[in-house]
């Protein structure tokens, strides 16, 4: 079994409704190992309620939220989304994120990727070795220095891609490598595992088939291609291998509460339709 020399970015994946749902909204990426890290900072605006609604779409990662309300700081361990919707956080309140690539997602220690997907559950419960991190990153003054906080205080969490997991390692590789295009059949003859046992160890780890995922990744590629470039809606599509409109918009809709039409429109977007 051996991993493509093929060039390819690993997936970090893209949440516009942090982006262009918030107030401030910042974010560097950083590459340990070569994995991306996508650490990022918003506030949320202060409504009548006391919840402000974010929309979030599937990417196969893993998203360290910590509130940085130093009187009531709290942090959170936010599986991927399966599907379109919306998630609540506090109003007119300070977020730093964490974004974890499904690579250094499955190996963080004592958490089981199945237990938090669609789901928001506290990180001191989930991760306990660091139960003091939402109160550290409260007191941070600022961004940058928030990073470094995290990066000093949790080097565990940012260093798994030394620990080889080798089926894990092909299949992610392959599927984000060629967009979500590698069938099932040709994962298998590349590992020399059944297709049935592959499936099987696949979703032992991620809690999601690989078919699943390849189709994340499709549309995460295809999303970045709308929001980050202004290349015409169909060419985005045809080259991250969509051929027809119609599976085009079917996974959109299930995938993201905007439609590529709506989303080259907004303002946030480099692209012009």
């Amino acid at each position: 079994m051996t991993v493509s020399a093929g060039l390819y970015q690993p997936l970090s994946g893209i949440q516009y409704g942090f982006e262009w749902g918030t107030d401030h909204y910042r974010e560097r990426s950083i590459s340990y190992l070569g994995q991306p890290v996508v650490y990022y900072q918003f506030a949320t605006a202060r409504t009548e309620n006391e919840a402000k609604e974010i929309q979030v779409v599937p990417d196969g990662c893993v998203d360290l939220l910590f509130c940085c309300d130093g009187r009531s700081p709290e942090a959170l361990v936010c599986g991927t989304v399966l599907r379109g919707r919306s998630i609540s956080l506090r109003s007119g309140t300070v977020y730093f994120g964490v974004r974890l690539s499904a690579r250094l997602s499955i190996v963080l220690p004592g958490l089981s990727l199945k237990d938090v997907i669609e789901e928001q559950a506290p990180f001191e419960d989930s991760l306990s070795s660091y139960a003091d991190m939402s109160e550290r990153i409260a007191e941070c003054a600022g961004f940058a220095e928030r990073i470094a906080c995290f990066e000093r205080r949790c080097p565990g969490l940012l260093n798994g891609s030394d620990r080889s997991i080798a089926l894990a390692d092909y299949c992610l590789t392959e599927l984000q490598r060629t967009d979500g295009g590698v069938s099932i059949r040709e994962l298998a003859e590349g590992t020399g595992y059944s297709e049935r046992y592959l499936r099987k160890k696949f979703e032992q780890s991620f809690g999601f088939s690989p078919k699943l995922y390849g189709r994340i990744v499709r549309f995460q590629r295809t999303l970045e291609g709308i929001v980050r470039s202004r290349a015409p809606l169909a060419e985005v599509a045809i080259e991250r291998g969509y051929f027809d409109q119609a599976h085009f918009l079917k996974d959109f809709k299930e995938f993201s509460p905007l439609t590529p039409q709506q989303l080259r429109a907004r303002p946030d977007s480099a692209g012009d339709g």
